[in-house]
């Protein structure tokens, strides 16, 4: 209902998930609601107003997408008040927005492909088909001859495993062994 009344005179705005309980119960943070608000609501930015006594949910909802985050601050987390003990002190603050650009960082585009630092690791130790046993000359390859293990030799990748299959080998592979193009007849 908020939704629809404030989008009649406004097309920018946010709605933050918030539980108002001083301090909320991290069982009780219920911050899978981001999720439903991002995906019932996907044309406005959706944040989270925490009062948990840490950061930690805060961080949680960020990972969640989160994209704006409101917290309360005070100096002393021991003066008299409401909502004093789940504040932030200014340097817990500057923890939590740190932590909270390194998660940002983390989450990364969401597309799931080599990254520059595993680049040096993967021409080390790709993965490869191998040898599942001992296979004689003349054997034609069958899906039980190989498997796919992490190798230091680069052979045939996994995504061309299919290629070997009901070919014949030009000489002996030991278990284990790497499998080259050049093991197999043409």
């Amino acid at each position: 209902n908020i939704y629809n009344l404030v989008k009649k005179f406004h097309s920018q705005f946010a709605l933050l998930h918030c539980i108002s309980a001083y301090p909320t119960p991290s069982t009780e943070a219920n911050i899978n609601v981001i999720t439903k608000f991002r995906e019932r609501f996907s044309d406005i930015v959706i944040g989270y107003s925490g009062h948990e006594e840490n950061y930690n949910i805060t961080l949680a909802a960020v990972a969640l997408g989160a994209k704006i985050v409101e917290r309360h601050i005070t100096l002393d987390n021991s003066w008299k008040g409401n909502d004093h003990k789940c504040s932030l002190t200014p340097n817990n603050f500057k923890n939590m927005v740190d932590s909270i650009r390194e998660i940002e960082g983390a989450l990364g585009n969401g597309i799931k492909q080599i990254q520059p630092c595993e680049i040096d690791c993967y021409n080390k130790l790709g993965k490869c088909v191998v040898a599942a046993k001992f296979l004689p000359k003349g054997h034609t390859l069958k899906s039980t001859d190989i498997k796919v293990k992490v190798a230091r030799l680069k052979g045939i990748t996994p995504s061309n495993i299919y290629k070997v299959l009901k070919k014949k080998l030009k000489h002996n592979l030991d278990e284990d062994q790497v499998i080259n193009a050049e093991d197999l007849e043409t």
